[in-house]
């Protein structure tokens, strides 16, 4: 059934699934009227606030560990649920600059110690690598070397702006692929032993009354158009 024309869905995303979203928003609206308006801030914090009582959108696309954590509290509905796929962290620097190994552990570590700055952030990615830094033991030793951002387009922006040589940033394999063509070059995912590889859903918010609307939108996201979509901006489907 198609819904009325001028149906709003609001839309909560982790910025690791935003464009990918963003793509499939503008099909979907193409075929059935619906139009998706997103925004977006780090997976953790969108949590904390429907918690907190503080959200008002109808469906969020977070990872799932986050999503079972809501559905057992009953903030967010067991169904209609749709898994998107998953999500690497991996390494990138400016255009131009020679790529930098990251594929092997003893490659990975190479690279830390060569970089003269390593550019992360203060999301759950960035987290993950200070801990894998501190576990190899050179926390110490590369600290001065380390910028942290808040969101990870910020590292973006820094490798884009910067000049500086043997320069790395960090993140989430999506994020650097939004800058792809905006002076970023994805040097490939880090290796599987420190990996942190995170499969996201999407859910419905239990306060929204958007139902049919939702089913309609998350079926659309089982097609294999969405499904390009979304691996076209780094999502492993």
């Amino acid at each position: 059934m198609t819904e009325p024309l001028g149906t709003i869905l609001n839309a909560f995303t982790a910025g690791a699934t935003k464009e990918g979203l963003a793509l499939c928003a503008t099909q979907f609206e193409d075929l059935t009227g619906i139009r998706i308006e997103a925004h977006t801030t780090h997976g953790h914090l969108i949590e904390e606030q429907i918690i907190a009582g503080e959200v008002q959108d109808d469906i969020v696309l977070l990872p799932s560990a986050m999503i079972d954590n809501l559905a057992t509290r009953r903030l967010v509905s067991p169904e209609p649920r749709v898994t998107l796929g998953t999500i690497k962290i991996g390494a990138a620097v400016r255009h131009g600059m020679p790529l930098p190994a990251v594929s092997s552990m003893a490659a990975f570590e190479k690279t830390l110690l060569g970089a003269r700055s390593i550019v992360i952030t203060q999301a759950p990615s960035g987290m993950h690598l200070d801990r894998v830094i501190a576990e190899l033991g050179l926390a110490d030793e590369i600290a001065d070397r380390i910028t942290r951002y808040d969101m990870g387009y910020m590292v973006n922006d820094h490798l884009v702006a910067s000049t500086a040589d043997d320069e790395i940033g960090f993140g989430v394999a999506t994020e650097f692929s939004f800058y792809r063509d905006r002076g970023i070059t994805y040097a490939g995912p880090l290796p599987e032993e420190i990996q942190m590889a995170l499969e996201y859903q999407a859910a419905m918010v239990t306060r929204s009354d958007q139902v049919a609307a939702i089913r309609q939108l998350f079926e659309f996201l089982t097609t294999t158009e969405a499904r390009v979509g979304f691996a076209e901006t780094g999502v492993e489907i």
